[in-house]
C-alpha cells in the first residue's frame, strides 16, 4: 500500500509540476521589454500584457504593446529565452540584461556576470580565440601547510576565461605515491610522482615543515629540472627556501612569510625581500607572503596569462576580496 501511495503523489505532483510549466512566467521582472530596448526601465502593468511562449510580457501602455505585438523579435528576449551563456538551458526570466537594443535572459547569476565582462565573446563563440591549457604542478609533501598548496589549486582550477574556456590543467606531484599529510591532519594521495608527472608550465611550491622535500635528493632534482623549463614558478609562504636552494632566488625582489623575512634576507644575501605585501613577480619567478597570499600569486597569474576579467570572475566565484592594486610593491626594510 505505501508503494502505491508513494506512486500517486509522484503522479500528482507530476501533474502539478506539468500545469506550473504551463503558466506563462512574468518576464524582465515585471519591466516593459520594449521601454528596456529604448533604454528606458518602466514597470509594466498586468492589465497590458503578451504571451509569448513560456514567458508574459507587460508593459507600460498600449502603444508599446502594438510595437512588441507588430516586431516581436526585436523586443522579446532573445535566443527562445535560453540562457544567453549556455544554449539549451532555460533562462531565468528574472536574470535579464538588455545589451545594444536586445533583452537577454541567464541561465545563473554567474552566466550574466561572464556576459557583462564581455557581451561580444558570448554572443559570437565562433570568433573566440581557442586559448593554450596550460599545466600547473602543485608540489605536496609531508608537512606542507594546507592553504599553502589548496589556495593555489582552488585559484588555478576554478580559472576559466570569459567565455568559458578552462585555463589549466591542475594536478599534486609528491616524490613517491604514498599518501602524504598536510596540516598534520589530511590525508593527501598525491596524483602523480616526480617519476611520472606530466611536464608542467606553472609549478608551485608551498611552504609548511618544507624538510622532507628539502633532504630529498632524488625530489630536488626534479624541482631543479622541471623549474628551469617552466614557464612561471612560484612559490608561497617558506616554499620560498626551496626556490633558494634551487638557485632561483639571487639578485631578485622576493618575499616570503613574515615571520621567515629575516631568515630569508641571510639565506639570500643578493635579494632584495619586501615586506607587507602580498606577492613579488620577477616574470619567470614568483613569489608570495605566508599562507593566504598564495591567493594572490595565483590570482595574479591568471590576470597575466587569461587576463583581468578572467582574474576578477575567478576571485569572485570563490567569493575572494581580491584586490590586486594592493599586493604589490612595498619597501626593503
Amino acid at each position: 500500500m505505501r508503494f502505491f501511495g508513494t506512486m500517486i503523489l509522484l503522479l500528482v505532483f507530476s501533474v502539478c509540476l506539468l500545469a506550473q510549466q504551463r503558466i506563462p512566467q512574468l518576464v524582465l521582472s515585471g519591466n516593459d521589454p520594449v521601454a528596456l530596448v529604448q533604454g528606458k526601465k518602466i514597470r509594466g502593468k498586468g492589465s497590458v500584457s503578451v504571451v509569448r511562449g513560456r514567458f508574459k510580457y507587460v508593459f507600460a501602455n498600449h502603444a508599446n504593446k502594438k510595437k512588441f505585438e507588430t516586431t516581436p523579435e526585436i523586443f522579446e528576449v532573445q535566443n527562445n529565452g535560453e540562457c544567453t551563456f549556455m544554449p539549451g538551458v532555460p533562462g531565468d526570466p528574472d536574470l535579464w540584461e538588455v545589451y545594444k537594443g536586445r533583452n537577454y535572459l541567464f541561465g545563473t547569476s554567474m552566466c550574466k556576470e561572464r556576459f557583462q565582462l564581455s557581451p561580444e565573446t558570448i554572443l559570437h563563440p565562433e570568433n573566440r580565440e581557442k586559448i593554450k591549457v596550460r599545466n600547473v604542478a602543485i608540489v605536496i609533501f609531508d608537512g606542507v601547510e594546507l592553504l599553502d598548496w589548496a589556495g593555489p589549486a582552488e585559484v588555478f582550477s576554478a580559472a576559466q576565461t570569459v567565455d568559458g574556456q578552462d585555463g589549466f590543467n591542475v594536478y599534486t606531484v609528491a616524490e613517491k605515491a604514498e599518501p602524504i599529510i598536510s596540516q598534520g591532519f589530511v590525508k593527501v594521495i598525491p596524483q602523480y610522482t616526480i617519476a611520472n608527472a606530466p611536464k608542467p608550465e606553472i609549478i608551485v611550491f608551498p611552504g609548511g615543515d618544507i624538510r622532507s622535500f628539502q633532504n630529498s635528493k632524488p625530489a630536488m632534482a626534479w624541482a631543479k629540472a622541471v623549474s628551469g623549463e617552466a614557464d612561471i614558478t612560484m612559490s608561497v609562504c617558506t616554499g620560498a627556501f626551496l626556490l633558494s636552494d634551487l638557485k632561483l632566488l639571487d639578485n631578485k625582489r622576493i618575499n616570503t612569510h613574515w615571520a621567515s623575512i629575516r631568515q630569508l634576507r641571510r639565506q639570500v644575501p643578493t635579494a632584495t625581500v619586501m615586506e607587507n605585501i602580498r606577492f613579488v613577480d620577477n616574470g619567470q619567478i614568483v613569489t608570495t607572503a605566508g599562507i593566504s597570499a598564495g591567493i594572490d600569486g595565483a590570482l595574479h597569474i591568471v590576470e597575466r596569462l587569461l587576463g583581468t576579467p578572467a582574474a576578477r570572475l575567478t576571485a569572485k566565484a570563490m567569493e575572494y576580496n581580491w584586490q590586486p592594486s594592493m599586493t604589490s610593491g612595498g619597501n626593503r626594510k
